[in-house]
């Protein structure tokens, strides 16, 4: 059975079903990934056998990202006048076809102007 147990971070509070992270042997809050102090080694023990360990994902890229053929990055490039830009090396995104480009130009002035 997972344990359920509130959160005793400042600002949290919420009962959660928290998890172990094997990396450092410590109890993080399910709501907002903060540490949870006070736990004790029973109770780690007891959710490393139930496996309410931490499961690591890999991370969800940006909406209109784009991967660098240069330098790697993968980011939402920047608008320089008319040219699409790498947020990384600041070098044009040449890659890309050319409806990609006109949406991408679009979406990046919409994004700017509500800044």
């Amino acid at each position: 059975m997972r344990f359920s147990l509130p959160c005793n971070n400042k600002g949290c509070g919420k009962i959660n079903e928290p998890y172990l992270d094997p990396n450092d042997d410590k109890v993080y809050c399910s709501e907002c990934d903060k540490e949870m102090t006070g736990i004790t080694s029973f109770v780690k023990m007891q959710m490393k056998s139930n496996k309410q360990i931490k499961q690591f994902r890999p991370k969800k890229p940006k909406p209109f990202s784009v991967k660098c053929q240069r330098c790697g990055k993968e980011d939402r490039p920047k608008l320089v006048k008319e040219d699409i830009i790498c947020s990384g090396c600041n070098q044009p995104l040449d890659q890309l076809s050319e409806p990609f480009k006109i949406m991408l130009r679009e979406k990046l002035r919409t994004t700017e102007r509500d800044v």
